[in-house]
């Protein structure tokens, strides 16, 4: 539900792999984002965006607000101006944010400046203009912006605004594993080496996949101390009084936040193994391919890999971080920067959410049809797709399926799941770009909407 079981793409890139390669980029591609849950695609697609002169307009559609306000959230840590945050300090606290429950202090302290930011961004359109010209939130309904608000509201330190996120997360363990708990050490482990190593999912180390599984905080360093619960996790917000109701939380307590960032890298050596142990953990990978995606966004040109940027961990066992007061919830008021400076401008980059209420009618609304050029759906959201979904698709659209092979499904549900979208495809016309001949497991199935250009 917070991340994807695929890696970042850069969707331009994607895009003019399946077009005549003799035509010229277009002017514009307009891309939907199908409960992706995360920004993945929009911060590698932004990030390469200095290589060409294609806007980009991304439109992103989730399942619920809460997801909406994360999103922001962590597309404003990527834009954040270079003055306020260095890209060291973006990659961290964007790893910090996306995928541990625990933060360090200073994360929190972010979240709580920057909330009250964003608050201001939802609710004055002038305001957001002037500090966030990348973000286009006219997609959403009034109702949906005061939601927001709220969000962001609980988001900030309040003796009321309490969400003790270690108490939930064992909760969900325990109710996963039930009999097993006692024993969930061993079941961890099971889960990595039988299903997602075997799954394609190599990079991940024990010692990570173990800590996260009991923690819920994926990305540790030895210098890190997580002390505040990560309240981003936080969904199905409602006020009641001055505090909040919630569901805990909820969406992947198996599979991870890795496959978004850490398993592939265009350095090869981070990703060297002997005999299955890593010289890099998955946490190592990500924090180099963050570093990326962060530095190429603020100083628009390509990242030469420097070995100072990134951690070397695979093959020690570390004490995975200091977990401090996990039960004693911060409430006082968190001094810090206010984080208000406008973003990075990225005049090719256009990104706008639609209201939630639309997920089930998409499909139905004039102004969608035949309109995106990208389509890319999050697998969990296949079953939302509709018999006239493909109206949404502009003629040689690339559509790209996201399967379960990253995740702790087993090989024949993965396989079941993967008929379904071919099945889907070929009932509905699309040319399949993947070469479903080689005899290996897909992570993304791409195709191509031929059924309006002919």
């Amino acid at each position: 539900m917070f991340w994807g079981f695929s890696e970042a793409l850069d969707l331009f890139d994607e895009y003019r792999k399946t077009q005549d390669q003799t035509d010229n980029a277009p002017n514009e591609l307009n891309i939907l984002l199908f409960g992706l849950g995360d920004p993945r695609h929009v911060l590698k697609s932004a990030s390469k965006t200095f290589k060409h002169s294609t806007k980009l307009n991304f439109y992103l559609l989730e399942g619920c607000l809460e997801l909406v306000a994360r999103n922001l959230l962590l597309t404003c840590i990527a834009f954040e101006s270079g003055h306020q945050l260095s890209v060291k300090g973006k990659t961290h606290l964007f790893m910090d944010v996306f995928g541990n429950t625990l933060l360090r202090p200073f994360s929190n302290g972010y979240i709580n400046a920057k909330a009250k930011v964003l608050t201001d961004v939802v609710t004055d359109a002038d305001y957001a203009e002037k500090v966030a010209p990348i973000f286009a939130l006219d997609g959403l309904r009034y109702r949906e912006r005061d939601h927001l608000e709220n969000v962001f509201n609980f988001w900030v330190n309040h003796e009321k605004h309490v969400f003790n996120v270690a108490h939930y997360w064992d909760g969900r363990v325990r109710a996963m594993l039930g009999t097993r708990y006692d024993h969930k050490m061993g079941a961890f482990d099971w889960d990595l080496h039988m299903r997602l190593r075997e799954n394609g999912a190599t990079q991940i180390c024990p010692q990570e996949y173990k800590h996260w599984r009991n923690t819920g905080i994926a990305f540790t360093f030895p210098e890190y101390e997580q002390s505040d619960p990560n309240k981003t996790f936080a969904v199905g917000l409602s006020r009641n009084g001055d505090g909040y109701m919630h569901r805990g939380i909820v969406g992947d307590v198996s599979t991870g936040p890795y496959a978004s960032f850490g398993l592939k890298c265009t350095d090869e050596k981070l990703t060297h193994s002997v005999h299955g142990v890593n010289d890099f953990r998955s946490t190592d990978v990500t924090e180099r391919n963050v570093f990326e995606i962060m530095y190429e966004i603020q100083e628009r040109k390509e990242y030469i890999l420097n070995v100072k940027d990134v951690h070397q961990y695979g093959s020690y066992v570390l004490e995975q971080g200091q977990n401090l007061n996990k039960d004693l919830i911060r409430t006082e008021n968190v001094e810090s920067c206010k984080y208000n400076e406008p973003l990075i401008p990225c005049d090719n980059v256009h990104i706008r959410f639609l209201s939630v209420e639309g997920l089930p009618k998409i499909q139905s609304l004039p102004e969608h049809r035949s309109k995106y050029d990208i389509v890319v759906i999050a697998s969990n959201y296949f079953p939302f797709l509709k018999e006239d979904f493909t109206q949404l698709f502009a003629p040689n659209a690339l559509i790209c399926f996201e399967t379960r092979q990253l995740t702790t499904f087993s090989k024949d549900e993965i396989f079941q799941f993967s008929t379904q979208v071919r099945d889907y495809a070929k009932t509905h016309s699309l040319k399949p770009l993947t070469n479903f001949a080689i005899n290996v497991p897909h992570i993304i199935l791409r195709y191509k909407n031929i059924s309006q250009s002919q």
